[in-house]
């Protein structure tokens, strides 16, 4: 009997860091056992990831979603995102890790949306393909990267921050972000509220369920976190809690074999009927029809 799945592991970016544990650039060959033993195991990272494909083909499931991954593709992965790698062949490319403090994502202050767009954005991800000019621009930064990375001139921490935000920048424009941002998002104060209010949810989903909750951390009212909310992303601040409480829940019935009644504890919920009642109103799925649905899928691909 197989063993039952219950948690989701955790790795940390010092597993695969070389020398400097806040940022990482290597050859997908070159990350050694560490990357290829959790190859077709669920997992999350602590730290972002930035996978290139280069050559090759798999399937990479991200969260409950599974792309079918041919040559020049960039992945974009915020930390305690679910993925999967499934390599039937050989493959070729290159994996750019970093902490959170390295860049500062998460702060709004320092990072313009643009960049943090790739890897906080309302389908939780970016997958983005490159054609030939773009792999060129590409290769030349991730080159120079491991050249600094090598060699370690003086400055050469500045010197691959400003390679990795121009990294992200060329990620952007070729997703799209530049068009799609609207002009009110570069209202400093409005999106530093939002971008904090996003932070809180990673950090407090499993407790706090309402927009009350979430307004009171952050000094506001919560009818004016429904409006920066719906001005910066299209939905409201009750829907970003929603949804990334469903995800959480997708992510668990998807990876692992834990009960809806086990999901809902960890969740947060104290009634496990509501939280089934909860997840069949914004899914138009019980639980279990999820997990049926999703592995069928998955066994087609």
């Amino acid at each position: 009997m197989a063993e039952k799945r219950e948690n989701i592991g955790i790795i940390s970016l010092p597993a695969y860091a070389q020398a400097d544990p806040s940022f990482v650039v290597s050859g997908l060959c070159e990350l050694g056992e560490t990357f290829f033993d959790q190859a077709g195991v669920p997992h999350r990272h602590d730290f972002y990831t930035i996978y290139w494909i280069k050559r090759g083909s798999l399937l990479h499931t991200i969260d409950t979603v599974t792309h079918v991954v041919k040559r020049n593709t960039l992945f974009f992965l915020a930390p305690g995102q679910v993925h999967n790698l499934q390599m039937s062949e050989r493959i070729e490319g290159y994996m750019i890790a970093f902490q959170d403090a390295f860049m500062c994502l998460k702060d709004q202050t320092q990072v313009s949306g643009i960049n943090s767009g790739l890897f906080f954005n309302d389908q939780f991800s970016s997958v983005i393909t490159l054609d030939q000019d773009q792999s060129a621009d590409i290769e030349a930064i991730v080159r120079l990267m491991l050249k600094e990375l090598n060699t370690r001139e003086p400055e050469y921490e500045m010197a691959l921050h400003g390679l990795l935000r121009y990294f992200l920048v060329l990620g952007s424009r070729i997703k799209g972000h530049s068009v799609a941002i609207p002009p009110e998002q570069h209202a400093m104060h409005n999106s530093s509220i939002f971008l904090k209010f996003k932070n809180l949810i990673e950090e407090k989903y499993h407790e706090l369920k309402t927009v009350s909750d979430y307004a009171g951390l952050l000094h506001i009212k919560p009818v004016l976190l429904n409006e920066i909310s719906k001005q910066l992303s299209g939905i409201t601040a009750g829907e970003h809690i929603r949804n990334r409480v469903i995800l959480e829940a997708q992510r668990y019935l998807y990876n692992t074999d834990l009960t809806a009644k086990e999901i809902a504890y960890k969740l947060g919920f104290d009634d496990p009927h509501y939280f089934s009642r909860f997840f069949k109103k914004y899914t138009s799925q019980s639980p279990s029809e999820f997990k049926e649905a999703s592995r069928s899928v998955s066994h087609q691909v």
